[in-house]
């Protein structure tokens, strides 16, 4: 049988050893050196809790959005030649072991490297963060920046040199309106009826005059949009 840590009290869980290990206060997670489980989908990950404290407090603040109450948790396993589990689990994915084991010889000294792993990681994503938030503020600043200048380059007849520089020194140039005229050939099938004698005299009455009315017949008009039959290929007659 397992607790769920998210209903726990501040209740003392007795280890195995005969010592005792207290839920924090407000009993939303388990104390470090408590015995737990962490349910991953179908299977579950036991050992000895080290938590990140700072997220756990964070845990007991209303106006944190559901998605963002999680913990970084690592789990001491039972046999020490298996691996540390560490990941990051709402409070319901935790419930606290039905038998409680004593933790090991080596604990404090693991559990205190865990911890302060754990403390690393969060300030450096913290920095992180806030060097990817100042980064952002910087960009929009130069954006600001470069469109006041061209501004100002505009009402001053300023010539190319103006985008020269501002190309040597990383900035945004100038950029303007232009339309851009190109010649597209559009390959299409157009079947067309006409009366001959043979299939060669048939291929010879058609020509690109006959093709466009067909063409324009489809399109509601040929010439009207600006269109030129240029080529054209027959690829076979049908009686």
């Amino acid at each position: 049988m397992s607790v769920d840590v998210a209903v726990v009290e501040n209740a003392i869980v007795s280890s195995g050893g005969g010592a005792a290990v207290s839920a924090p206060v407000g009993g939303v997670f388990p104390a470090d050196g408590v015995f737990v489980e962490v349910r991953e989908g179908e299977g579950w990950t036991a050992g000895w809790l080290v938590a990140d404290r700072t997220d756990v407090a964070g845990l007991s603040v209303h106006s944190v959005a559901e998605d963002k109450r999680v913990v970084s948790v690592a789990l001491v396993p039972l046999s020490p030649d298996a691996p540390v589990w560490e990941g990051r689990v709402c409070p319901d994915q935790v419930v606290v072991a039905s038998v409680q084991r004593p933790v090991p010889v080596f604990w404090e000294r693991v559990a205190g490297s865990l911890a302060a792993a754990m403390v690393s990681r969060r300030e450096t994503a913290t920095l992180r963060e806030r060097l990817e938030g100042a980064h952002a503020d910087h960009m929009k600043w130069i954006d600001a920046v470069a469109t006041s200048a061209h501004q100002w380059a505009d009402e001053n007849n300023l010539c190319s040199e103006f985008d020269r520089f501002m190309e040597d020194h990383d900035l945004p140039p100038r950029s303007r309106e232009f339309t851009v005229e190109a010649l597209v050939t559009i390959t299409t099938k157009v079947s067309v009826s006409v009366s001959a004698r043979s299939e060669e005299v048939a291929e010879g009455e058609v020509d690109g005059e006959v093709l466009a009315r067909a063409l324009g017949r489809r399109i509601g008009g040929f010439r009207r949009h600006g269109l030129d039959l240029r080529e054209y290929t027959v690829a076979g007659v049908q009686a």
